[in-house]
């Protein structure tokens, strides 16, 4: 019977209607401590893991509790746990997270772009993982986008491929987020610039240099 009862009672939580969030501000407000300048978190594994367990729960509980109606805050969580996904070498589950983003939003542009790294990536996995196997994946994502239209993008891109370095990630996170962290905790908006960065330390620092060298094949031009 208690068995039964366990089964009844997991398969009602499942079919349990979403609450509704028309504003990001009707969502849960989550905060995260940190310990020591925040920059450590972009370089150091094990802190950067110790953020990452709770954001991911924080993101994951608000994706399946709420059903939200706000675009920046739907797109918000769904590129945290994109990158979280993309860390943790789950590229499938981190694929799947960008295709929802990109199906959301409006402008063409935003929909070329969004998760290219992330859609770089999965394909250079299939074919080998290593700085070629990106190279030519890039080539390929790149001749099927419309350059033109999201050039300002690409160029932005550009330019971190020839100066993200650890080290300058780290500088980053400290100087725009450590002099607000408060009260030694951190909001998820800022936690998702931590999660960027440490995906930049991560996943396009060792490929900066070819980044580089393509985008500028394709003329794209630096903002330095």
């Amino acid at each position: 019977m208690r068995s039964l009862i366990l089964v009844l009672s997991i398969a009602a939580c499942a079919t349990a209607p979403r609450t509704r969030v028309d504003r990001v501000d009707q969502l849960p407000s989550h905060r995260y401590p940190v310990d020591g300048a925040v920059g450590r978190l972009v370089i150091d594994e094990g802190a950067f893991a110790e953020l990452a367990r709770p954001l991911r729960a924080d993101v994951e509980h608000d994706l399946a509790a709420f059903d939200i109606r706000d675009p920046a805050g739907l797109k918000d969580r769904l590129f945290i746990l994109a990158l979280l996904d993309a860390l943790d070498e789950r590229w499938a589950e981190a694929l799947a997270g960008i295709d929802r983003i990109a199906a959301v939003e409006v402008e063409l542009a935003d929909k070329v772009m969004t998760g290219l790294t992330i859609r770089v990536w999965v394909d250079a996995l299939a074919h080998g993982g290593d700085r070629e196997a990106f190279r030519a994946a890039l080539e390929r994502k790149l001749s099927a986008m419309p350059i033109a239209l999201v050039r300002a993008q690409l160029a932005m891109l550009r330019t971190m491929g020839q100066v993200f370095t650890p080290e300058v990630c780290r500088r980053l996170v400290d100087d725009e987020i450590g002099p607000h962290v408060d009260h030694g905790a951190i909001t998820l908006e800022q936690a998702q610039a931590i999660a960027f960065q440490r995906y930049a330390v991560v996943r396009l620092v060792p490929v900066g240099t070819v980044i580089d060298k393509v985008l500028g094949d394709h003329g794209v031009e630096s903002r330095r």
